[in-house]
């Protein structure tokens, strides 16, 4: 069967799923290329910077999903600047979604050439959104009732957003995820003999689901870490 990357997006809000993998490592250092943004991952926070001609800006995380955030003038004391001339490696070609202890940061933009990074805590979705000229809180798993993180309700989704009366004989694979207002399922496509694994993403409004292109979903940092895998397929 050959995997494809075809993504579609749906508005959906569900359920938890298992959390990412942690590090074995305590600590990881990035800096992500032409941004001037870097950042530190520990096991007792997340810390990252970046920097224009104007300004300068910083966000912390800690485990309890508190988040801090400073954005000061160039020249202003005391600034935003956390670690004085830190250029560490890039590391999501390799790794596009760092994790250590209870964080994960991801790629906004294309993992290939990210333009910034969303931090957060796995378990709850707070954090903060960085890049070279913006940093923002950020809470990428909503509270309240999410529809239903089951194949019918994905695939009445995937079915209206095709506009196709059936998948059949096309189907849904088991082992989908969802979490908080996002959703990732693998769906067969077949045609004749043929049979190609396509994955798809979902995103939750109100009590249903609705297709959305992943290239816009992958590209802004929205899906938690926990399924942006799916924005990494080949």
């Amino acid at each position: 069967m050959r995997r494809t990357l075809a993504l579609i997006t749906v508005l959906l809000v569900a359920t938890a799923v298992p959390a990412v993998a942690s590090s074995a490592t305590s600590t990881v250092k990035f800096t992500i290329p032409h941004t001037a943004v870097s950042c530190v991952m520990s096991t007792t926070s997340v810390s990252c910077q970046g920097a224009t001609s104007a300004a300068t800006m910083s966000g912390t995380v800690i485990p309890t999903g508190q988040v801090s955030i400073c954005h000061q003038r160039q020249g202003a004391t005391p600034g935003c600047v956390l670690f004085p001339g830190a250029h560490y490696k890039d590391v999501f070609i390799a790794q596009p979604e760092p994790t250590v202890g209870p964080f994960a940061c991801i790629p906004i933009g294309l993992f290939t050439q990210p333009t910034g990074a969303v931090c957060t805590v796995v378990a709850s979705g707070k954090g903060f959104r960085i890049t070279a000229r913006r940093i923002s809180r950020v809470q990428q798993i909503s509270p309240g009732a999410h529809p239903p993180c089951t194949r019918a309700a994905l695939t009445g989704a995937l079915t209206r957003g095709l506009h196709r009366r059936r998948l059949a004989p096309s189907y849904l694979t088991r082992g989908w995820q969802c979490v908080g207002n996002y959703a990732r399922a693998d769906y067969v496509v077949v045609a004749g003999q043929a049979k190609n694994d396509t994955v798809v993403v979902f995103r939750g409004k109100g009590r249903q689901w609705q297709l959305v292109g992943r290239e816009k979903i992958c590209v802004d940092g929205e899906l938690p870490p926990q399924i942006y895998i799916a924005c990494t397929v080949d």
